[in-house]
């Protein structure tokens, strides 16, 4: 009879993995606790015989470095909840509370309720926020970058579709980034548990980052269309971050934008600008 898939016997695991049985057994009792695998006996006739599955089908690991400083580089860091955007442009705009969904805004967006928000989605919109430009007024900036988790915006959620997330800053347009879907092929890691599980679930982390040779994206130079001399950040009293789609663009899908409490990364939309000391 032939094995079923991912199933084997402990013996047979400690003997591939050249470890004793006693620290494997440590070892699976932590993996079933984390739903990893599931450890179940089958009677023989030389007694019982634990089998270990696979419970998982896929494990993703994601290293990011929130500290991307240079040697004798100052980072002055800016944090904006989702909901604290300056302006939004398009016809569809929701949110959600940690506690309340608000769907079906239009002009009327503003309301005082959107302050709360950890998640904002539109279909087509763009969305806009403002940071303090004191840094780049006292200092030679090298560097200004932009993270938030992020991602395209389906009816419930597609895994595969793409929505064109076009960059700004100060009016300057930047690249575009094509996100790849709408994820909901599992729960996201900071949802509350009345998240509907058909719906959105988590983004992708991507950091903006843009220098005077131009625009990278988690590390990745991208074609862009401004460096960042073009970007005027010591001019007026403030540096406007906008991103979204564009009327013209291919793929017209929308995003979902993540704050602390939802999503995978417990983070808002921070706006970073690097300078030597």
């Amino acid at each position: 009879m032939q094995r079923q898939p991912f199933i084997f016997s402990v013996p047979e695991l400690a003997k591939a993995l050249k470890i004793p049985i006693t620290t494997l057994i440590f070892h699976l009792d932590k993996m079933a606790a984390a739903e990893i695998v599931t450890v179940a006996y089958k009677s023989t006739k030389r007694g019982a015989v634990r089998l270990v599955q696979r419970r998982m089908k896929s494990l993703g690991i994601e290293f990011f470095n929130t500290e991307r400083r240079e040697c004798g580089e100052t980072a002055e860091t800016q944090a904006a909840r989702v909901g604290q955007f300056s302006e939004f442009f398009g016809t569809a705009f929701n949110f959600c509370t940690a506690t309340s969904v608000f769907t079906s805004f239009g002009d009327n967006c503003y309301v005082p309720e959107r302050f709360d928000a950890e998640l904002i989605f539109t279909p087509n919109g763009q969305v806009a926020y403002r940071f303090s430009n004191q840094a780049a007024k006292l200092h030679k900036i090298k560097r200004a970058e932009l993270s938030l988790e992020i991602c395209s915006e389906a009816p419930y959620f597609d895994n595969e579709y793409l929505s064109d997330i076009t960059f700004w800053i100060n009016d300057k347009e930047i690249t575009t980034y094509v996100s790849p879907g709408d994820f909901g092929d599992r729960r996201g890691r900071l949802n509350p548990e009345w998240w509907p599980r058909v719906n959105t679930q988590y983004g992708a982390l991507i950091t903006l980052a843009v220098d005077e040779k131009g625009a990278t994206i988690n590390g990745a130079r991208v074609e862009t269309r401004a460096r960042l001399n073009d970007l005027g950040l010591s001019a007026g009293n403030r540096v406007e971050v906008r991103f979204g789609n564009k009327p013209t663009a291919k793929n017209v899908g929308g995003f979902n934008l993540f704050g602390k409490k939802f999503g995978d990364h417990s983070q808002d939309v921070c706006f970073t600008l690097y300078y030597d000391d």
